[in-house]
C-alpha cells in the first residue's frame, strides 16, 4: 500500500484508516520483517466501537507483511458493528 511507509524513517510506517462496520480491515505495512506494531482508536470511544486490536500476519516471502485491525464492541469480544477510524504503526526492516 502505497503512502505508509515514512519517508524519512523507511523502517517505519503507519496511517490512520477507517474501519467498515464489518469490524475488521486488513493493512499491508510495506515491511517485510515487523519488529514491533500498535494500533489505536483514532475518535471517541462508541459501545459498537469501544476498543481495537491488531493481529499481525506472518511474513510472506519477498513481500511484506499484513496487519489485521479489529474494531472492538464494549463487551471486548464481538467485532465492531460501526465504522471507526484507527491509527496504526509498524516499526520494523
Amino acid at each position: 500500500m502505497s503512502g505508509t511507509k515514512s519517508t524519512h524513517l523507511p523502517e517505519v510506517a503507519g496511517n490512520i484508516e477507517l474501519v467498515p462496520s464489518t469490524g475488521s480491515l486488513i493493512v499491508d505495512t510495506g515491511l517485510r520483517n515487523v519488529q514491533a506494531f500498535g494500533v489505536t482508536l483514532a475518535q471517541a470511544a462508541v459501545a459498537d466501537a469501544a476498543s481495537v486490536a491488531g493481529i499481525l500476519g506472518d511474513p510472506l516471502p519477498g513481500g511484506s507483511q499484513k496487519l489485521t485491525i479489529n474494531v472492538v464492541k464494549a463487551d471486548g469480544v464481538t467485532l465492531g458493528s460501526v465504522a471507526a477510524k484507527v491509527s496504526w504503526f509498524a516499526i520494523g526492516k
